[in-house]
């Protein structure tokens, strides 16, 4: 049983007065693009954290597997093979040039120098020899670059080439100078268009055509790719390497200093390989007559001992302490944020401290550079994403990335007579209007639920889950589903007993957390969906339609709705199913989803119209990149086609040992929406949107032209699409003439 009231945050003096709570929650597209954005790098990439609208297209199939569907049916048969009724519309446009510059041939020296193989190195150069194409995935601090370098010159390459890895897969070494290999470090692909199979064989081909080779370096690639996980080489041999080179390869010197007891410890903690070449310029100026115990302080031993350091040391006031929280919150994020909420924080600590009234905070206290140096901190120059653009900022960091999970884990865990104020701090910040304060909110509150979830539940959880704000109850998605990902296993058990609640808007909260973690609960997202959908009344089913005519208001001013009442759903209920279902739909899951959406067509009314308002709705979205493609289309056109001449029929279930092939089942919903009658005219307006848009979209043209080729199975249908395409050629002014079907 969960609580639905709010947790205390009663208002502090010197607190700003929050804002009133919008009426209808923030688009979930707009959300997920948030919260990605602003998230801790530790949990950007985990698991495959849905990636805001980002199908896996890859290869020639959707994520590079032959996805097929096993069941289901619609209204008329699917027929595939070839037709009489031919479109051909628009034309291609080329491709920019990839962007290079060379590596310095006295980096690859210096490198080559003090470089070590991992335990990964031969397996991976015995791929790339044989593949020309390699990628390389690991953290950022494995030396995973270095590694990328000494692979290209073990064959060969002297002459290797950076490429700026700010560039769709398509167009990957697309004009790039000759070389001999190439290096494309930290690759991140488009969130709508990741590297697949045939963008590697492509790559192939034009490496063997010069005799090159080309690493790709990335976290966290697509898991149907081949890849190298590459490991870190032994700290030691890399500390010894370092050593020769610094101290002139002077054997006796450098057996004293590996003999260091400080040294056996710190190389038995595993470290980085950056700090492992930070420890040797240490080392090297260490004389025999220095303390030994100077060079102890690397390492995350000393992580942990900073910290208990800061918060067991009664002398360290207790403003130093809240910054030291609220930088833990905000790291890498502007300094001016962090000093900010820390007052906010202090404020509440001082409440627990004091019996009385609290005392006031000085407007001028310790300097930015002492609050650095006690934080172990760094500030940099660096740009804040906001909503009006860039902004120069600067970035306050702790030195080590592990201060801050290791400080807020001991601060939650050690110290819970600071939880109330914690609790009330990350409320009232959870609220806030920025997003990068609601992403660090829901990031804390997930690591917090990763050491000791009862505590977190209670306090914070289960009441933004049910609170009428809905800024609380995505807080409270966005924590668990990251909470999932930093290790949570009770997260599923948790989303099932809010999916059945009573309470609508903690219902609500599920399903928007479903659709964030569907990529790796898909069967059990579809399935609290489907129960969800079978809550609705007509009331709500109406606005599953109403939210696809052309002319509905803004995503910000949703029309109006009847006022909610006892016993039935959330007026928003609706809605939170559209845009769930929508976000699988274009999820690493995009295929079982969509062969759940092609059952919910013969089932009840509810999951009809879910099943198309969500279809037609997912087809509006495009891809994030200048030519802004349509994403079902791609996916369609990416498919396989079936064998020429076969009939896919969809009247009845299919025989799950010949599934139905991903193009037929997405030819079977347009199909079904083009013939009902609520949705008939949304389908059209999609169809006429592409057929616009593809005079500014390579290839485009092609892919409608195989569409609309297998839509027209009657003579109905080809007149219809023969009207809309007539149509479209009157608000195309200045653009390719769009040919009409033959035969008018």
């Amino acid at each position: 049983m969960i609580a639905d009231a709010e947790p205390e945050a009663p208002h502090q003096e010197g607190d700003e007065l929050q804002e009133a709570p919008p009426e209808a929650p923030q688009d979930a597209f707009e959300a997920v693009q948030e919260l990605l954005e602003h998230v801790p790098d530790s949990f950007a990439g985990r698991h495959y954290l849905f990636a805001g609208g980002n199908p896996r297209f890859g290869g020639d199939l959707v994520g590079g597997d032959h996805h097929t569907v096993s069941g289901g049916r619609v209204h008329g048969d699917v027929v595939t093979g070839h037709k009489t009724t031919v479109y051909q519309l628009g034309s291609a446009f080329g491709t920019p040039p990839h962007a290079s510059g060379e590596v310095p041939e006295e980096e690859l020296g210096a490198l080559a120098e003090v470089f070590r193989p991992g335990p990964a190195f031969q397996q991976a150069l015995r791929q790339l020899r044989e593949q020309r194409v390699l990628i390389l995935t690991g953290r950022a601090d494995t030396g995973r670059r270095s590694a990328a370098l000494m692979l290209l010159h073990a064959l060969g390459a002297h002459r290797i080439r950076n490429l700026d890895p700010a560039v769709s897969p398509t167009a990957l070494l697309t004009g790039a100078e000759r070389a001999e290999g190439y290096l494309l470090a930290d690759y991140t692909t488009p969130r709508t268009r990741p590297l697949g199979r045939a963008d590697l064989d492509r790559l192939r081909e034009t490496l063997a055509k010069q005799d090159g080779h080309l690493v790709i370096t990335t976290t966290q690639a697509n898991r149907d790719l081949p890849t190298v996980d590459w490991l870190p080489p032994d700290p030691g041999l890399v500390l010894t390497a370092h050593l020769r080179t610094l101290l002139d390869d002077q054997a006796p010197v450098i057996a004293r200093l590996i003999a260091l007891e400080p040294v056996e410890e710190f190389l038995a903690k595993c470290p980085p390989v950056r700090e492992v070449a930070e420890f040797a310029v240490r080392l090297a100026d260490h004389s025999p007559e220095s303390d030994a115990s100077e060079l102890t302080g690397f390492g995350h031993g000393i992580v942990q001992e900073n910290v208990d350091r800061w918060f067991g040391d009664p002398e360290l006031h207790l403003r130093d302490k809240a910054f030291l929280i609220s930088l833990a919150v905000f790291d890498h994020a502007p300094y001016t944020l962090a000093a900010e909420s820390a007052d906010k924080l202090f404020r509440r600590l001082e409440v627990i401290r004091t019996a009385g009234e609290p005392d006031g905070i000085p407007p001028f206290g310790s300097s930015v550079e002492d609050r650095m140096t006690l934080a172990r901190a760094r500030l940099t120059e660096d740009t804040e994403q906001t909503p009006w653009g860039p902004v120069p900022q600067r970035m306050a960091s702790f030195l080590d990335p592990r201060t801050s999970p290791t400080l807020l884990r001991e601060v939650w865990t050690s110290h819970p007579s600071a939880r109330p104020a914690l609790t009330g701090w990350l409320h009232a910040l959870a609220t806030d209007s920025r997003a990068l304060v609601r992403a660090r909110v829901a990031s804390t509150t997930a690591l917090l639920a990763s050491v000791d979830l009862s505590a977190t539940m209670s306090g914070l959880l289960g009441p933004w889950s049910g609170a009428k704000d809905f800024r609380l109850c995505l807080q409270a998605a966005n924590s668990l589903a990251l909470a999932y990902h930093a290790g949570t296993a009770a997260v599923p058990r948790i989303l099932r007993g809010w999916a059945g609640d009573d309470n609508a808007r903690r219902r609500w909260t599920a399903v928007r957390c479903y659709a964030l973690l569907g990529p790796l609960l898909p069967a059990q997202a579809l399935e609290a969906i489907a129960l969800g959908a079978e809550r609705l009344g007509a009331a709500e089913l109406d606005q599953l339609a109403a939210r696809l005519r052309t002319d509905r208001p803004a995503p910000d001013r949703p029309a109006p709705e009847r006022p909610d009442q006892p016993g039935q759903p959330d007026r928003f209920q609706a809605l939170g199913l559209l845009e769930a279902t929508e976000l699988l739909l274009l999820s690493h899951e995009a295929e079982q989803t969509l062969r759940a959406l092609v059952r919910w067509l013969t089932g009840p009314a509810a999951l009809r119209q879910l099943a198309l308002a969500a279809f037609l709705t997912a087809a509006r979205r495009t891809e994030d990149t200048a030519e802004g493609r349509p994403l079902l289309l791609d996916w369609y056109a990416r498919s396989p086609r079936p064998e020429p001449g076969g009939v896919v029929s969809v009247t009845v279930l299919a025989d799950p040992a010949q599934p139905a092939p991903v193009r037929s089942l997405l030819v079977a919903l347009w199909r079904t929406a083009l013939e009902d009658r609520l949705y008939r005219d949304a389908a059209l307006a999609v169809l006429r949107g592409w057929l616009i848009g593809a005079a500014d979209q390579p290839g485009t043209d092609a892919r409608l032209t195989e569409l609309f080729d297998d839509l027209a199975v009657t003579e109905r249908d080809r007149q219809r699409l023969d009207h809309l395409v007539r149509s479209v050629r009157t608000v195309r002014p200045g653009g390719p003439a769009t040919p009409v079907l033959p035969g008018h």
